[in-house]
């Protein structure tokens, strides 16, 4: 029964994942957690991450803005290496929740505000240092670089498939780690099997329904889930 529920939520966040571009792995995570402990889901989420996201981008590949990618897997990487390092010294759980009050607030304010203001590319670039810290320390560093790329992506379909390339190399380098750790045990290789089709369908599914969505549903729509995100980061952390 855990593992059926846990597949249907994993439909439903990479549905959202596939429309999006972002938010598949934070609203699987609180569920997973409950049902298979968080060393299971965690391993699982990144392998299926990594595929996920991969067979998007593959599917997309000359919507990929490289610029971009290369400038945000290169500062995510190595503030990511600091994250994880951080993460070794000492518990953040009230970090991860002033980081949850904080999207919620720029989710709110976007949804009140819609007229985009634009940051000044000293300020992008501290929001990308801070996504990828975040990414080191709790794996939720997603909400920060949405910020970031909703004002340097601003075309929809270059915005969801970019971040899916991002979001492929990250899970990768986590699921590699997770291997070399041990984790991917006889269970999280069946739940995995399983997940496997869930997440062609559900990227073909999101596929499809993002193609209905226009420019503006679309920001709205990602602020909507932005707000949500930092909604189950306070409840959960």
């Amino acid at each position: 029964m855990e593992k059926a529920l846990f597949l249907a939520a994993f439909f439903f966040a990479y549905t959202v994942q596939a429309i999006t571009g972002f938010a598949g792995n934070i609203f699987a995570m609180p569920v997973g957690t409950t049902l298979l402990g968080l060393e299971s889901t965690v391993s699982i989420l990144n392998a299926m991450g990594f595929f996920a996201c991969g067979l998007l981008t593959a599917l997309n590949i000359k919507s990929v803005n490289w610029r971009e990618l290369g400038k945000i897997l290169g500062a995510m990487i190595v503030f990511m290496a600091l994250g994880i390092w951080l993460d070794t010294l000492v518990p953040l759980h009230i970090l991860l929740k002033i980081y949850g009050v904080i999207i919620v607030i720029i989710g709110i304010k976007n949804l009140a505000v819609p007229q985009q203001k634009f940051m000044p590319e000293w300020a992008l670039w501290i929001i990308l240092a801070l996504a990828g810290l975040i990414q080191g320390m709790f794996v939720s560093g997603g909400a920060l670089l949405v910020i970031y790329a909703v004002q340097k992506l601003r075309d929809q379909q270059q915005f969801r498939i970019t971040l899916s390339a991002v979001w492929t190399v990250l899970n990768l380098i986590y699921a590699g780690i997770a291997f070399q750790q041990g984790h991917f045990t006889g269970d999280v290789v069946q739940i995995i099997v399983f997940c496997v089709p869930l997440a062609v369908l559900a990227t073909f599914l999101g596929s499809k329904l993002q193609k209905k969505i226009s420019q503006e549903r679309f920001l709205k729509l990602t602020y909507v889930l932005l707000l949500c995100v930092g909604v189950i980061l306070l409840v959960t952390s």
